[in-house]
């Protein structure tokens, strides 16, 4: 397999080569060999289980990619303790009263990395893209009216946004240069303002390949180029860290980390995530009785899965928001904690029985239950917590079946509803603020729920959350909207991950983060 992983990045590197020389990138009147040049650039080669579908920031989630590969930053930034801050506009932004008008300060000395200035123009334009030509702006806020003004930008909302710094942190809201033409910017990427420039981007193979920015406004970008190499098989990103492919690897699995922590030749820095590996369950099905819900989370041993299954590198999920955020994980109540017995006699007596003698109940209609959970394995988790509990509902006569796909397809898949269980990792706290996601994944109408979970009381709390600008009273109010979610069975919360990145001992600048979308920026580099 070290081989194979070998084989595939150099074939990569050669074709990016001969690219290169074919379409006269070379520097005019170099009398250096290719081989001297190569020798000089700092370069580094990245490995992960997680890849964009495209480039295009607003279509999807993919924005993510865009900022984790460099080339794309937003107008603020989530810091390590879910604050927010300036990033392409100063601190010190302001909103009137009632937190409808919101004024940003552009900075001043900032570029894309075409050269052109980033006024308070470019960005109107920008964030008008998300609204005219995404699908996910207006889960986040509905503008009335974006003005600029020289280096002020004025945003005013149709509700009152009394997060509005903190959503426009999301990568949905990356900022790109669209005077130019966008017309092939899925596979060419945009053009932002980060210290790195999208070279290319294999939509069949996923790699991209980001080289330094010339015109960064923020200081000496230090590495020349880097390489993002996308797998979903666990062991073979791992492998390629030791036989030497891969300069650093983001997630590395539970079963390989102890490998690098024993070996000084590395350096791993992890963090407490935003995320929540959540089973979603599809009430549109055999799943719209609660009974049946409510068995399947009862069969779930949480602590256990963590414990052995997960080497303790995931913490045991009770709530939808992680318990590394002050969300009410040590307060909230579990209806149907694990309780083996108690679901076994919720399905007997609800007449759920296994009438043909194969080992598996039918419903109470007769009908066979074989229960699709759909997973892929980009994240190391979810073949193992999928198929625990695939084990532990076999014991209690309830069939499922996993079936793996790709990262893109599972999340196409969650989008249309095409499964019974689905396993999913969710940065819940993607804005420091989980409304967002919260909505998107559980609210009547969110882009994303697709598992005919509807509440209205649930509904009416997170439109109260959206207008309250008081941080005690947003949490009291989600705190809230969870219990409801924990009553009503409507998800399976199997853990939260303790993300990291392993790398060589000489690399500097990658970056593990609670926002999981800030990888590198202009310190990273590779220490000779």
């Amino acid at each position: 397999m070290k081989v194979g992983v070998k084989k595939i990045i150099a074939v990569s590197l050669s074709a990016a080569m001969c690219a290169s020389l074919l379409s006269g990138c070379s520097p005019a009147g170099n009398a250096k060999t290719s081989s001297d040049a190569a020798a000089e650039k700092k370069i580094l080669m990245i490995g992960s289980g997680q890849s964009a579908g495209t480039l295009d920031p607003i279509k999807a989630y993919n924005g993510w990619y865009p900022v984790r590969y460099g080339f794309c930053q937003t107008l603020t930034k989530m810091n390590d303790d879910y604050s927010i801050s300036g990033w392409l506009v100063e601190d010190g932004y302001s909103s009137n009263e009632d937190n409808t008008v919101w004024t940003f300060t552009i900075k001043d000395n900032v570029t894309f990395s075409n050269g052109n200035k980033m006024d308070a123009q470019a960005v109107k334009e920008s964030l008008e893209n998300v609204f005219e030509n995404g699908e996910r702006g207006v889960e986040y806020f509905t503008p009335d009216s974006i003005e600029a003004d020289g280096q002020k930008l004025i945003i005013t909302t149709k509700k009152p946004e009394p997060i509005l710094p903190n959503k426009l942190a999301d990568p949905l809201f990356c900022i790109i240069d669209t005077s130019v033409d966008n017309s092939k910017i899925a596979d060419n990427g945009p053009i932002g303002t980060g210290p790195y420039v999208c070279e290319s981007f294999d939509s069949a193979t996923k790699k991209c390949v980001v080289v330094k920015n010339k015109n960064y406004w923020n200081g000496e970008v230090k590495t020349d180029r880097i390489e993002f190499i996308y797998s979903e098989d666990q062991s073979t990103i791992s492998m390629g860290l030791q036989s030497g492919d891969f300069d650093a690897v983001y997630n590395v699995s539970m079963n390989d980390i102890g490998t690098f922590e024993k070996d000084s030749a590395y350096k791993i820095k992890t963090n407490p995530s935003g995320r929540t590996t959540i089973g979603f369950m599809n009430q549109n099905g055999q799943l719209g009785d609660k009974v049946l819900r409510e068995a399947v989370l009862q069969m779930q041993d949480k602590d256990s899965y963590c414990r052995n299954l997960l080497k303790n590198q995931y913490v045991p999920g009770k709530t939808l928001i992680t318990s590394a955020s002050d969300y009410g994980y040590d307060t909230l109540t579990d209806p149907n904690a694990f309780n083996p017995d108690k679901a076994k006699k919720l399905l007997d007596e609800a007449g759920y029985k296994d009438t043909d003698g194969d080992g598996f109940r039918e419903t109470p209609a007769g009908e066979p239950i074989n229960l699709r959970f759909v997973y892929y394995t980009g994240r190391p988790e979810q073949q193992i917590v999928v198929e625990a509990a695939q084990a532990a509902m076999a014991t209690v006569g309830i069939k499922i079946t996993p079936q793996v796909h790709d990262t893109q397809t599972v999340m196409d898949m969650q989008k249309t509803g095409h499964y019974d269980l689905l396993c999913m990792s969710i940065n819940i706290m993607n804005c420091g603020d989980p409304e967002n996601q919260i909505n998107t994944y559980f609210k009547a109408g969110g882009t994303y729920n697709a598992t005919g979970y509807n509440n209205e009381e649930f509904n009416t709390l997170m439109d109260q959350v959206h207008i309250t600008a008081d941080p005690k009273q947003r949490k009291d109010l989600t705190r809230q909207a969870e219990q409801i979610l924990l009553d009503d069975a409507a998800a399976i919360y199997f853990c939260y991950p303790i993300m990291n990145f392993v790398m060589k001992d000489s690399v500097e600048g990658i970056n593990s983060t609670p926002a999981d979308f800030y990888w590198v920026d202009e310190n990273t580099i590779m220490n000779n």
